[in-house]
């Protein structure tokens, strides 16, 4: 029964969060969706469409749409892939990387003014055992291929 109880908790946190975040990318016009996006190609690029589709969990046809509006307002830009002369990498641009530090700066500021009342070294602790809770998860996917 842990894990449901650990699920629905992770899942309230995540909401809160994206629920701070969200109030960023929509005063750029932006959906979560494509700030999802976003993201992961500002973390990660370049990228391909089938990896950045695997990462939010949409299929590279519904995504296709999105990647168009993002190229449309400047936030990234699609780049021929090197190692693979039919393929198109998703590269951040100038616009998206301001975009994202402010951001993370403006967001990590609020979040850390709500997270005040707890002490560092629980906070500390939190991020690390959260970051074992992950690796669990993954070595079980990893098992499971």
């Amino acid at each position: 029964m842990k894990g449901i109880e650990l699920t629905e908790l992770l899942g309230a946190i995540y909401r809160k969060i994206m629920k701070r975040l969200s109030r960023y990318a929509e005063a750029e016009g932006l959906s979560m969706s494509e700030s999802m996006v976003l993201w992961h190609i500002y973390k990660l690029a370049p990228l391909r469409v089938t990896d950045i589709a695997s990462k939010i969990g949409v299929p590279p046809s519904t995504l296709t749409g999105v990647l168009d509006r993002l190229v449309a307002g400047g936030w990234i830009e699609r780049a021929a892939d090197p190692a693979d002369r039919r393929a198109v990498l998703m590269k951040s641009t100038t616009k998206l990387e301001e975009f994202t530090r402010n951001t993370m700066r403006a967001s990590s500021r609020s979040i850390d003014r709500s997270l005040r009342g707890l002490p560092p070294e629980l906070l500390a602790r939190l991020v690390s055992d959260l970051g074992l809770v992950l690796e669990c998860l993954e070595q079980d996917e990893e098992n499971k291929r």
